[in-house]
């Protein structure tokens, strides 16, 4: 069934919800008093690192507009560094969890959110990496 134009409603990036998620999971942890001082300042501080890195690259690349190659390979960069900052936060968590400071559902959920997010990433690049090759052929043409 069609949905009237002026019923519509602007779709959100799921990536973006996704990353939004992370980053309130995360900061909620980050500030958890359960755990010892050394943890927070070491292994914490790390993830937020990451996972904030991530977020702002997220964003980033969805305020570019691709008008040419340029912009295709700039929005293409920082969505291949936001997945990297991902499997970064990711190994991090998992690093915690081996060390026995976080438990399994926590380390489970946590994960979880990353791993969404980090799947949503590689979708909206690998698209964004196709429809790109117009832009890039040109260049190279």
């Amino acid at each position: 069934m069609a949905v009237r134009k002026g019923d519509q409603e602007q779709g959100k990036l799921q990536v973006i919800e996704a990353s939004k998620n992370m980053l309130r999971y995360t900061y909620d942890r980050v500030r958890d008093k359960t755990f010892p001082k050394a943890d927070r300042w070491i292994m914490l501080k790390s993830i937020w690192e990451q996972v904030v890195s991530a977020h702002t690259k997220i964003i980033r690349a969805n305020e570019i507009r691709v008008d040419n190659a340029q912009d295709a390979e700039e929005r293409l960069l920082l969505q291949k560094e936001a997945v990297g900052h991902l499997c970064a936060a990711a190994s991090l968590i998992d690093t915690i969890h081996m060390c026995g400071v976080i438990s399994d559902d926590r380390a489970d959920y946590w994960s979880g959110l990353v791993n969404k997010t980090y799947a949503y990433c590689k979708a909206w690049h690998k698209k964004d990496r196709e429809n790109a090759k117009v832009y890039l052929a040109q260049a190279a043409g």
